[in-house]
Protein backbone atom coordinates (compact mmCIF):
# COMPACT_ATOMS: atom_id res chain seq x y z
CA UNK A 1 0.00 0.00 0.00
CA UNK A 2 2.96 1.82 1.06
CA UNK A 3 4.39 1.55 -2.41
CA UNK A 4 1.04 1.98 -4.65
CA UNK A 5 0.57 5.44 -2.06
CA UNK A 6 4.45 6.65 -3.67
CA UNK A 7 3.86 5.86 -7.30
CA UNK A 8 0.67 7.65 -6.90
CA UNK A 9 2.51 10.68 -5.92
CA UNK A 10 5.09 10.55 -8.32
CA UNK A 11 2.31 9.97 -11.00
CA UNK A 12 0.51 13.05 -10.10
CA UNK A 13 3.94 15.14 -9.87
CA UNK A 14 4.52 13.71 -13.69
CA UNK A 15 1.44 15.28 -14.73
CA UNK A 16 1.71 18.80 -13.10
CA UNK A 17 5.20 19.19 -14.48
CA UNK A 18 3.98 17.63 -17.66
CA UNK A 19 1.20 20.45 -17.96
CA UNK A 20 3.13 23.10 -16.56
CA UNK A 21 5.95 22.26 -19.24
CA UNK A 22 2.71 22.30 -21.84
CA UNK A 23 2.90 24.69 -24.82
CA UNK A 24 0.59 27.85 -24.29
CA UNK A 25 -2.51 27.61 -26.66
CA UNK A 26 -2.90 30.36 -29.23
CA UNK A 27 -5.72 31.83 -27.78
CA UNK A 28 -3.72 31.98 -24.33
CA UNK A 29 -1.07 33.76 -25.71
CA UNK A 30 -3.51 35.89 -27.83
CA UNK A 31 -4.99 36.80 -24.51
CA UNK A 32 -2.33 37.83 -22.74
CA UNK A 33 -1.03 39.73 -25.24
CA UNK A 34 -4.06 41.69 -26.25
CA UNK A 35 -4.07 42.24 -22.27
CA UNK A 36 -0.64 43.67 -22.85
CA UNK A 37 -1.79 45.36 -25.70
CA UNK A 38 -4.64 46.70 -24.00
CA UNK A 39 -2.39 48.11 -21.35
CA UNK A 40 -0.04 49.84 -23.34
CA UNK A 41 -2.88 51.31 -24.93
CA UNK A 42 -4.50 52.93 -21.61
CA UNK A 43 -1.38 54.38 -20.59
CA UNK A 44 -0.41 55.84 -23.63
CA UNK A 45 -4.14 57.42 -23.83
CA UNK A 46 -3.32 58.84 -20.30
CA UNK A 47 -0.21 60.02 -20.83
CA UNK A 48 -1.66 61.97 -24.63
CA UNK A 49 -4.04 62.89 -22.14
CA UNK A 50 -1.38 64.52 -19.74
CA UNK A 51 0.74 65.91 -22.33
CA UNK A 52 -2.48 67.88 -23.68
CA UNK A 53 -3.89 69.21 -20.53
CA UNK A 54 -0.48 70.78 -19.94
CA UNK A 55 -0.38 72.55 -23.66
CA UNK A 56 -4.33 73.17 -23.58
CA UNK A 57 -5.08 73.55 -20.41
CA UNK A 58 -8.04 75.09 -18.84
CA UNK A 59 -9.28 74.83 -22.48
CA UNK A 60 -9.12 71.44 -23.25
CA UNK A 61 -10.53 70.68 -19.14
CA UNK A 62 -13.58 72.47 -20.29
CA UNK A 63 -13.86 70.40 -23.25
CA UNK A 64 -13.26 67.52 -21.73
CA UNK A 65 -16.12 68.81 -18.84
CA UNK A 66 -18.77 69.32 -21.33
CA UNK A 67 -17.70 65.87 -23.35
CA UNK A 68 -18.70 64.51 -19.87
CA UNK A 69 -21.17 66.49 -19.07
CA UNK A 70 -23.05 65.13 -22.58
CA UNK A 71 -22.18 61.32 -21.52
CA UNK A 72 -23.47 61.73 -18.49
CA UNK A 73 -26.94 63.07 -19.15
CA UNK A 74 -26.87 60.07 -22.11
CA UNK A 75 -26.09 57.03 -19.18
CA UNK A 76 -28.12 59.20 -16.35
CA UNK A 77 -31.06 57.14 -17.10
CA UNK A 78 -29.14 53.30 -16.99
CA UNK A 79 -26.99 54.68 -14.37
CA UNK A 80 -27.63 53.53 -10.86
CA UNK A 81 -26.32 53.74 -7.03
CA UNK A 82 -22.74 52.01 -8.17
CA UNK A 83 -22.34 54.47 -11.18
CA UNK A 84 -23.17 57.66 -9.42
CA UNK A 85 -20.59 56.78 -6.39
CA UNK A 86 -18.18 56.05 -9.38
CA UNK A 87 -18.71 59.07 -10.91
CA UNK A 88 -18.75 61.15 -7.49
CA UNK A 89 -15.08 59.83 -7.92
CA UNK A 90 -13.93 60.41 -11.15
CA UNK A 91 -15.07 63.89 -10.98
CA UNK A 92 -13.23 64.51 -7.55
CA UNK A 93 -10.43 62.57 -9.76
CA UNK A 94 -10.85 65.25 -12.45
CA UNK A 95 -11.06 68.40 -10.06
CA UNK A 96 -7.82 67.39 -8.37
CA UNK A 97 -6.06 66.93 -11.73
CA UNK A 98 -7.56 69.98 -12.73
CA UNK A 99 -5.56 71.83 -9.99
CA UNK A 100 -2.99 70.05 -10.63
CA UNK A 101 -2.70 71.35 -14.20
CA UNK A 102 -3.34 74.49 -13.01
CA UNK A 103 -0.91 74.71 -10.65
CA UNK A 104 1.53 73.35 -12.55
CA UNK A 105 0.45 75.87 -16.04
CA UNK A 106 0.53 78.66 -13.05
CA UNK A 107 4.28 77.89 -12.09
CA UNK A 108 5.23 77.78 -15.80
CA UNK A 109 3.78 80.80 -16.29
CA UNK A 110 5.45 82.38 -13.54
CA UNK A 111 8.39 80.86 -14.37
CA UNK A 112 8.44 81.90 -18.33
CA UNK A 113 7.58 85.28 -17.23
CA UNK A 114 10.20 85.73 -14.84
CA UNK A 115 12.27 84.28 -17.70
CA UNK A 116 11.57 86.84 -20.11
CA UNK A 117 12.02 89.44 -17.72
CA UNK A 118 7.87 90.62 -17.03
CA UNK A 119 6.69 91.71 -13.79
CA UNK A 120 4.07 89.29 -12.14
CA UNK A 121 1.35 89.91 -9.31
CA UNK A 122 3.98 88.44 -6.47
CA UNK A 123 6.44 91.15 -8.09
CA UNK A 124 4.17 94.20 -7.63
CA UNK A 125 2.98 93.10 -4.40
CA UNK A 126 6.72 92.80 -3.02
CA UNK A 127 7.23 96.41 -4.42
CA UNK A 128 4.58 97.40 -3.16
CA UNK A 129 5.49 96.62 0.71
CA UNK A 130 9.00 97.93 -0.22
CA UNK A 131 7.74 101.43 -1.49
CA UNK A 132 4.95 101.47 1.95
CA UNK A 133 8.37 100.54 4.13
CA UNK A 134 10.01 103.45 2.31
CA UNK A 135 7.13 105.82 2.71
CA UNK A 136 7.24 105.43 6.49
CA UNK A 137 11.43 105.66 6.44
CA UNK A 138 9.96 109.30 5.03
CA UNK A 139 7.47 110.31 7.04
CA UNK A 140 9.96 109.48 10.26
CA UNK A 141 12.78 111.94 9.03
CA UNK A 142 10.45 114.72 7.69
CA UNK A 143 9.05 114.42 11.24
CA UNK A 144 12.69 114.24 12.81
CA UNK A 145 13.47 116.91 10.44
CA UNK A 146 10.68 119.26 11.75
CA UNK A 147 11.81 118.50 15.39
CA UNK A 148 15.40 119.36 14.79
CA UNK A 149 14.19 122.73 13.15
CA UNK A 150 11.81 124.03 15.75
CA UNK A 151 14.92 122.89 18.58
CA UNK A 152 17.31 124.87 16.11
CA UNK A 153 14.98 127.64 16.30
CA UNK A 154 14.21 127.67 19.48
CA UNK A 155 18.21 127.86 20.78
CA UNK A 156 18.98 130.48 18.12
CA UNK A 157 16.53 132.82 19.80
Amino acid sequence: MDKSKTQQDSDEGLNEKILKSKPKTTSERKSGLDFRKYTKQIWLAGLGAFSRAEEEGNKLFDSLVKVGEELESKTADIADQTVEKVSEKAKESVTDTKDKVEKLIDNSVHHSLNRIGLVTLKDVQYLERLILQLHAKVDQLTAEQEKMKEELSKKLK
